[in-house]
């Protein structure tokens, strides 16, 4: 190398230290709130400032015309802090070795930036060829600036892919259509995921480089500004939508500053960092603020760019079919004289175009027609709509338009794709103010996957899955069964107005279902509901989650809290449309909500409600019922093994919830193995049964008493990393001993049942327990643990509740604690400590909160009425599960 050539190289150094010096500074303009549009500015001038005279140095001697592009978002001039950077080099002629040598110089070179660069050497017909055959570097090249090179090739190059564009104009907008919804798909589907993708989820900023690809290939505009110079949005959307895009590039360059690398998951963790950048406060409720405004800037972007690619498509088809549309149709061949359809698409008359603006019933005729016919709205309706909505809100308050919502929603015909359309245009919080006030409402926590407003709309979606058969229920059996209940109910109508006003009064003081329920008879009175629809959907309002407390959280075996539930709901009516609501909002919750075992126990419930209704029968007698019976069949099962006065002595001794909880066979293989344990001095038995179907083991231990033996138990359990899911503790007397009977279900972390060789390291522990060879003593003290890696989620506020009204026979703690394996080994340690008995501990889990219910009694079998001893027992729990 000469010295001219080391020369150039250590000018080229000078020139990467100095772009590493400017990237510094620009995050200073970052953090000094500059706007993200005129950071990505600066990023990409300081990075062409170092590419421009690199492509010189090692690319300005050639002797075949060469030229330089920057793809993608670094040709938009579009860069975040760890963007995809990519390059493409493209030339017309052979290569030599000596041009390979520089390609591969050049390379490294890039390399050393220690950037995340895609660089790609191509010839024109390499290019144009590949451009054919990949969306995505047809994109890249689609948005190609040149750089440095040959202007000669760029004007060749760029005539060649202009005639390929031409050609294939609809076809490759309908490739980019189709890849926008795979790419939902990817990311559920919807805006309000709790943790978006800010790039790539449905209203990330992908969806505006979506819409610029298809307006540049149809309208030929070359900057975002080309979609106000073309008219493609007016100003207000214009404004709208930049500014969203503008608020999640600055959302984006935060993750990438506090990450150190391209990371664009607005994780739980990220979500209280990039709060505090924008001013919100690290708390809960600055959290939810912050991503109230994310999830508002995200519905922008998504509803506009969607009416931006739907113009952009009807353009072509007019282009294609040669139709024309005359401004004003003659009146007997408008709809209501003032829409028509084309396409399956509902347009308005221009002539008209005024009333629509100023007349809300008109947009709700227009959304009756939606409804009816399945048919889209036409970019321009779409942006009439949302415009009469924002500018006329008192106008859709007046008793003839909500009259005319009223009959969408007891059509319930496509009701939930014409709910999403009108919550997208801001018609359905003109019409219902405080589902307005709930567009974008985030909760911080785990469970709920999507925003309040969006999950309203799914929970009634779920229900039209039943009423189509669509369902993924768990067998095709309980598919059926959902249908069938649907079918049964004499004014299905109001079960859907219950689903989409279930969660009206979450964000207001007061217990949301009870808020819900007065705000539910307000709207619906306005809406000209009867009283009595009016009042069965308040109802299911007011109690859409008892369903859900009692079947997760309370001992459903018990009848007198069956019958208890029976007469809050008092007709059969309510108890189907209770239980398939119960079922649609755990289901909209988000993926992984609905399982096998939450399935079982909710089934459980409505059908021990329903025979209460169908049998005409109390509690108590169909429960006398089934223990004759129960009983019958046990002597049946042992007959010749155990003598007929041996079980009636059984039968009269053991504790009723014992002989309610398990079937006849159960009962007699328990009251084998309790003849076997006496007859060979045993302290106990133990047997397993595993139902990967539903996702659980199921341990059973017939035992001599043992005090603190489930506390052991839970212990040996959490130590080997085994999942509590629920637990059942009974007392059975058999010929004066007393026995316990403890069937305890459990899974592995994952929710699966147990492998074979965890049952049988399980049951050595347990053995060694039973000989003095392990205590609790050798439990490790840290055995509280997380179950997830993730450590930065939001954990759930610890609490305690007294429940001693639920059941005459117990007094009901429930716990609510951040999910750990040990946790319910720690809590029942205090009961112990306490001194009192454990007969039932129910588990439920949403996301990373459980909540454990314990039903005890005091040592004499009574429940426990002290308050100073419930305080107590409240605050030693709150300890142990800090």
């Amino acid at each position: 190398m000469g010295a001219c050539g080391a020369n150039k190289l250590k000018d080229l150094e000078s020139l990467k230290e100095k772009f590493f010096r400017e990237r510094e500074r620009v995050k200073e303009l970052h953090f000094n709130k500059e706007t993200g549009f005129a950071v990505a500015d600066a990023l990409k001038k300081s990075l062409d400032s170092l590419i421009k005279p690199a492509f010189e140095h090692f690319f300005g001697e050639w002797d075949i015309p060469v030229t330089c592009y920057a793809l993608g978002g670094y040709g938009r001039g579009e860069l975040n802090f760890h963007s995809d950077i990519d390059l493409n080099l493209i030339y017309q002629g052979k290569l030599t070795e000596a041009h390979l040598e520089d390609i591969e110089a050049f390379y490294y070179f890039l390399l050393s930036l220690k950037l995340d660069l895609g660089f790609s050497p191509r010839s024109v017909d390499e290019a144009l060829e590949l451009s054919q055959k990949d969306l995505s570097i047809f994109t890249n090249i689609l948005q190609r600036r040149f750089l440095s090179g040959s202007r000669e090739l760029d004007r060749l190059f760029s005539e060649k892919f202009s005639e390929f564009l031409e050609k294939n104009r609809k076809s490759l907008v309908l490739e980019i259509v189709v890849a926008r919804s795979d790419r939902y798909r990817k990311f559920y589907g919807t805006v309000y995921y709790q943790e978006p993708n800010v790039k790539e989820s449905k209203g990330g900023l992908r969806d505006l480089h979506e819409a610029f690809w298809v307006s540049k290939i149809v309208y030929g505009i070359e900057n975002y500004s080309g979609f106000l110079d073309r008219k493609i949005l007016d100003r207000k959307n214009f404004r709208d939508v930049i500014s969203a895009y503008d608020f999640l590039l600055r959302v984006r360059n935060h993750l990438h500053i506090t990450s150190g690398r391209k990371s664009d998951i607005l994780s739980f963790e990220m979500q209280r960092v990039v709060a505090e950048y924008f001013g919100f406060p690290q708390t809960r409720r600055g959290v939810e603020q912050f991503m109230k405004n994310y999830f508002n800037a995200a519905t922008d972007l998504s509803v506009i760019t969607k009416e931006v690619i739907k113009g952009a498509l009807e353009e072509l088809e007019r282009e294609e079919t040669k139709v024309f549309i005359p401004a004003v149709l003659s009146e007997n061949k408008l709809i209501d004289g003032v829409f028509y359809v084309e396409g399956n698409v509902l347009f308005v008359s221009e002539e008209k175009e005024g009333d629509v603006l100023k007349d809300p019933t008109l947009v709700l005729k227009g959304f009756r027609l939606v409804q009816e016919r399945g048919l889209e709205l036409s970019a321009g309706t779409f942006s009439l709509f949302k415009l009469s909505a924002e500018t006329n809100k008192e106008k859709f308050r007046k008793k003839e338009v909500l009259s005319l919502f009223r009959e969408i929603l007891t059509a319930r015909k496509r009701l939930s794709y014409t709910l999403e359309i009108m919550h997208d245009t801001k018609v359905l919080g003109a019409l219902i103010p405080d589902f307005e006030r709930l567009r974008g409402h985030f909760q911080y926590d785990t469970y709920h996957k999507f925003t309040t407003d969006i999950h309203s709309i799914l929970t009634v979606r779920e229900l039209e899955k039943i009423e189509e058969k669509g369902t993924n229920a768990a067998s095709v059996k309980e598919k059926q069964d959902f249908y069938q209940i649907l079918q049964d109910l004499e004014t299905p109508h109001v079960l859907f107005v219950g689903a989409l006003f279930h969660d009206i009064g979450k964000g207001k003081p007061g217990r949301h279902e009870i808020v819900g329920a007065g705000l539910t008879r307000k709207y619906l009175s306005e809406m000209g509901f009867s009283k009595e629809e009016i009042e069965e959907v308040a109802w299911l309002v007011k109690n859409h989650l008892r369903m859900f407390h009692l079947a997760f959280r309370r001992d459903i075996s018990d009848p007198e809290l069956v019958e208890q539930f029976k007469n809050e709901c008092g007709t059969e009516e309510r108890l189907k449309k209770l239980f398939l609501l119960t079922y649609a909002d755990i289901k909209a919750v988000g993926p992984g909500a609905w399982d096998n075992w939450k399935s079982t126990l909710l089934w459980t419930l409505y059908r021990s409600t329903l025979a209460l209704f169908t049998e005409k029968k109390s509690a108590e007698e169909l429960i006398a019922e089934k223990l004759k019976r129960r009983k019958g069949k046990v002597k049946e099962l042992l007959k010749g093994k155990i003598k007929p006065e041996s079980i009636e002595r059984f039968f009269e001794n053991a504790d009723r919830d014992y002989l309610i909880t398990y079937p006849s066979d159960e009962i007699a293989n328990h009251l084998l193995l309790m003849k076997k344990i006496r007859k060979e001095g045993k302290e106990y038995a133990i047997y397993s049964e595993s139902y990967p179907d539903i996702g659980f083991t199921k341990l059973t231990i017939v035992t001599k008493y043992r005090r603190g033996l489930f506390n052991e138990i839970a212990g040996i359990l959490s130590y080997l990393g085994i999942n509590i899911k629920g637990a059942n503790i009974n007392r059975a007397i058999e010929d004066d001993c007393e026995c316990m009977v403890y069937t305890i279900h459990v899974s592995t972390v994952a929710g699966e049942a147990l492998p074979c060789e965890r049952i049988e390291k399980f049951e050595e522990l347990l053995s060694k327990l039973y000989s003095g060879e392990f205590s609790s003593k050798d439990l490790p003290p840290d055995l509280m643990k997380p179950k997830s890696f993730r450590r930065n989620v939001p954990l759930p506020e610890n609490k305690v509740k007294i429940d001693n009204k639920t059941s005459e026979r117990y007094t009901i703690v429930e716990v609510s604690t951040y999910d750990r394996l040990g946790v319910l080994y720690a809590i029942t340690k205090v009961l112990i400590d306490m001194g009192t008995r454990l007969r039932r501990a129910i588990i439920t889990t949403e996301g990373n909160r459980v909540i454990d219910s314990f039903y005890i009694t005091d040592m004499e079998y009574r429940k426990i009425t002290d308050e100073d001893f419930l305080r107590e027992l409240s605050g030693k729990i709150l300890e142990v599960v800090r």
